[in-house]
């Protein structure tokens, strides 16, 4: 049986987040990321989440409350900006941060312009070994350009793709 890109994804995240470890979901939408990277990361741990719009933030949160989930999530009503490092902690690092914008976490028509640079200020703070998940619906050029100016020596690339989605994998070397 092939696994749907959501399936694939929570996969990947039982295998590379451990209790304790800090995380980031920089496109929170409907939750379905942050709630399960929670339960990842134990009462040691911490999510990051960035959501724009407030029904996606209480929707959110509210699920969290009910799930016991609310105390290891830092719940952020913005996007990624030049305040990532002071949120994430001067020197602390993430294992793992997801951006979704495809059509399971309902967010494939809420793309920023300014993605990329919320990328570029996640990559440096991933772990060695540390993983960037990206899911789309429609890949724009921009990305495929973007993946294409990495280092080989610095980041490991991979994609899944189903007939509605691509996901791309960046790992920290």
């Amino acid at each position: 049986m092939i696994p749907t890109t959501q399936t694939f994804i929570h996969q990947l995240i039982e295998q590379a987040v451990h209790v304790g470890d800090t995380v980031v979901d920089g496109t929170t939408a409907n939750g379905i990321n942050t709630r399960f990277l929670a339960t990842r990361v134990g009462s040691t741990g911490r999510v990051l989440s960035y959501t724009t719009t407030k029904d996606n933030a209480n929707a959110t949160a509210a699920s969290l409350f009910m799930s016991g989930l609310s105390e290891r999530v830092t719940l952020l009503g913005k996007t990624i900006d030049r305040q990532f490092v002071a949120e994430l902690g001067l020197q602390d690092q993430a294992s793992i941060a997801v951006f979704d914008y495809s059509s399971d976490s309902e967010n494939n028509h809420d793309r920023p312009d300014d993605y990329l640079d919320q990328i570029d200020r996640v990559i440096p703070r991933l772990t060695h070994g540390g993983l960037l998940i990206i899911k789309f619906n429609v890949v724009p050029k921009t990305w495929l350009d973007y993946c294409q100016s990495l280092l080989t020596a610095d980041f490991k690339q991979a994609t899944y793709k189903t007939d509605k989605t691509q996901i791309y994998l960046i790992e920290r070397v």
